[in-house]
């Protein structure tokens, strides 16, 4: 089974402030690119069996996108999207968001962003949603490494800081998005230092060389077990990232560079997420 741990949906003339929509332009990114979000999304995550889904709240750079609409696109088609919910712990009703989503909305996991809601991993707020999650048995995906957004402090995404996490909540199951780039190796030192960290390659492949000696050394430090597919959709598409993926050691050409193995390829593509993370099967409503 294939599933594509990190996929977004928004509405970017709705759902993105003026900040936002400066930090976008400065990057020469047009989000009319992305076409309608929604509709693309239901066809492109085709490619995968299971794709988890979300917006993200964080008033501090701007992201509106509503944990209501993000429910409510996962209902067109239940039998193979499920909904985290995202909880922006700058706004004051943040726990009461939290149990809103979870309790009625149906979320099965979070998905935390401290660079863009400019708060530190180790925030007491944040450590209030950690204490839900791991009573309710809820994952968190959490951004970590760079982005292109401006005013928030970059530090707080270095993967460093979620070891102190998981030495807190040794039972939180938790996701670092993007292998924390350009933080890699770093990240591979956390995720192997526990046994419910994970991390996904989303968003990875557009640089080829880095994307490769990440790899590497995933592999050298025998860690590729604790890595999971992520598109990073609509910034790419699930079979985009698949192939793309799949032929990422045509960057060696004949270099005599070590390749990837094709194993630890195909094993992070088709890694059991939904049962390490303790996520339920949507495909079994088919």
């Amino acid at each position: 089974m294939i599933v594509d741990i990190h996929t977004h949906v928004f509405d970017a003339g709705l759902h993105f402030g003026p900040k936002l929509h400066a930090d976008l332009a400065r990057c020469a990114v047009d989000p009319a690119v992305w076409g309608n979000v929604e509709e693309r999304h239901l066809e492109t995550t085709e490619a995968a069996d299971v794709a988890i889904v979300f917006g993200l709240q964080a008033s501090q750079t701007d992201w509106n996108i509503p944990n209501e609409m993000v429910s409510s696109h996962v209902l067109r088609a239940p039998e193979r999207l499920l909904f985290f919910a995202s909880i922006d712990p700058a706004q004051a009703n943040y726990m009461q968001e939290l149990e809103k989503c979870h309790q009625e909305l149906g979320a099965v996991g979070v998905k935390l962003a401290p660079l863009y809601q400019d708060v530190h991993p180790q925030d007491p707020r944040y450590y209030d949603i950690y204490r839900y999650c791991v009573k309710h048995g809820l994952p968190i995906l959490f951004h970590a490494g760079t982005s292109f957004i401006s005013g928030t402090r970059l530090d707080y995404s270095r993967p460093v800081h979620f070891d102190s996490v998981a030495v807190d909540f040794p039972d939180l199951k938790m996701v670092l998005a993007h292998l924390g780039h350009p933080w890699e190796g770093e990240t591979i030192a956390v995720i192997r230092r526990h046994a419910n960290v994970y991390a996904d390659i989303s968003a990875l492949y557009y640089r080829p060389w880095q994307f490769y000696n990440s790899m590497r050394l995933l592999v050298e430090y025998g860690a590729q077990h604790k890595v999971l597919f992520g598109s990073d959709f609509p910034f790419t598409t699930t079979g985009d990232s698949l192939e793309r993926i799949r032929n990422l050691n045509y960057i060696i050409a004949q270099s005599g560079l070590p390749a990837v193995p094709s194993e630890a390829i195909e094993g992070i593509i088709h890694r059991n997420t939904l049962e390490l993370l303790g996520l339920p099967n949507p495909t079994l409503l088919k």
